[in-house]
């Protein structure tokens, strides 16, 4: 019999992407299934702590998305690291030869997940170093 364990916050809708460490905290990069957010976006926050740091910035600009409980700003080691990191080879060697990184693997979450609106074909990568 399949047990589901609900947790302090629900994890069952959420695709991962990866995690970033940085002094001592580990960050996760995820998207939502069915998001209502109704604007292309992903999460990044504290895996921990869901509390202490959690904002969600847009796929195809470096625009915060910033919605209740969700408007955290990184600071600016933290946008160099999340900049890298979807500049980065995804680590899933199955996935790899598919994807050129992880923000083609964000993309591609984001549009299987959320039909109701997609990204299409014609955005590039942005710079999240310009977030705000």
């Amino acid at each position: 019999m399949l047990r589901v364990i609900k947790a302090a916050q629900d994890i069952y809708g959420m695709a991962r992407i990866g995690e970033i460490k940085q002094s001592g905290t580990v960050y996760e990069i995820y998207v939502n299934t069915n998001d209502g957010g109704m604007i292309p976006h992903f999460h990044f926050r504290d895996k921990n702590n869901w509390d202490e740091f959690h904002t969600c910035i847009e796929i195809a600009r470096p625009v915060y998305f910033h919605h209740n409980g969700k408007e955290d700003v990184l600071n600016s080691k933290q946008k160099r690291e999340l900049d890298n990191f979807m500049r980065s080879k995804i680590t899933i060697s199955r996935y790899a030869d598919k994807f050129d990184n992880n923000w083609e693997l964000v993309c591609f979450l984001w549009d299987l997940n959320n039909s109701d609106i997609v990204i299409g074909g014609e955005i590039q990568q942005p710079d999240y170093t310009k977030l705000p």
